[in-house]
């Protein structure tokens, strides 16, 4: 993960113009993955913001839920600096720096959001195992959400994720920037089969698994946790 935090922490300032410009309708999917978050607004929830980049998730879900509580969690400081000052004018806002991966929730959330972090996990196992412990650190009721970039066992179809994705990337981009997000993707990204991570958190114990939203390669999930269940 030390190459992606350095990639990351050196990126950082340009990252919000960036994203939208290589995910396509980026702010339609996260107005899906807050959208799931299916509360009362006037209810105080608790947040974790797994991988919170420079809070664009974080200041929606304010702005949705103004009395929320929203810890913000990421590996990479310049990110971070970035989110608390987007975020400064906003009370019940924290921000710790940890590596998501090896993260220890200390405490149960509402919710558990996350956005374009989970396929930088490197094996299956690894997306499991944090699957799992998001899991544990809901509330009974409690949602889990992803925005991610995923692939599809069918070659064809892989081919024209990635063909659609590289259109929509040339339109703000050059030749030579396409060749060298792609080669990024491949060097950074471990993104998997999305039928296969939906089964793998009905299996975990989540009552009820949603796709909200997809554009080829890029999809929005959410996982909801039955309102009786324990806390194993």
């Amino acid at each position: 993960m030390t190459e992606i935090a350095d990639h990351f922490n050196r990126e950082a300032a340009k990252f919000d113009d960036r994203v939208v410009k290589i995910v396509p309708d980026y702010r339609e999917m996260l107005a899906a993955l807050v959208g799931s978050l299916d509360f009362p607004a006037k209810k105080n929830i608790h947040v974790l913001d797994l991988g919170c980049g420079t809070g664009t998730i974080a200041l929606a879900v304010k702005q949705r839920f103004p009395r929320a509580s929203v810890h913000c969690v990421d590996l990479v400081p310049n990110m971070l600096q970035l989110a608390a000052y987007k975020l400064h004018r906003y009370s019940g806002v924290t921000f710790e720096q940890a590596d998501f991966h090896r993260y220890a929730i200390s405490r149960r959330y509402h919710a558990v959001v996350t956005s374009l972090a989970l396929h930088h996990l490197e094996t299956d196992a690894d997306k499991m195992k944090m699957h799992r412990k998001i899991f544990r650190a809901l509330l009974p009721g409690g949602v889990f959400a992803s925005a991610d970039i995923t692939v599809s066992p069918r070659k064809n179809l892989q081919q024209l994720y990635l063909g659609k994705w590289a259109q929509f990337v040339r339109r703000s981009f050059s030749e030579a920037a396409l060749a060298e997000n792609y080669r990024r993707y491949q060097r950074e990204d471990r993104p998997s089969i999305l039928r296969r991570e939906l089964g793998w958190l009905e299996r975990i114990g989540f009552r009820h698994v949603e796709v909200l939203w997809k554009y080829y390669n890029f999809a929005v999930y959410a996982a909801y946790k039955s309102p009786a269940h324990s806390n194993t």
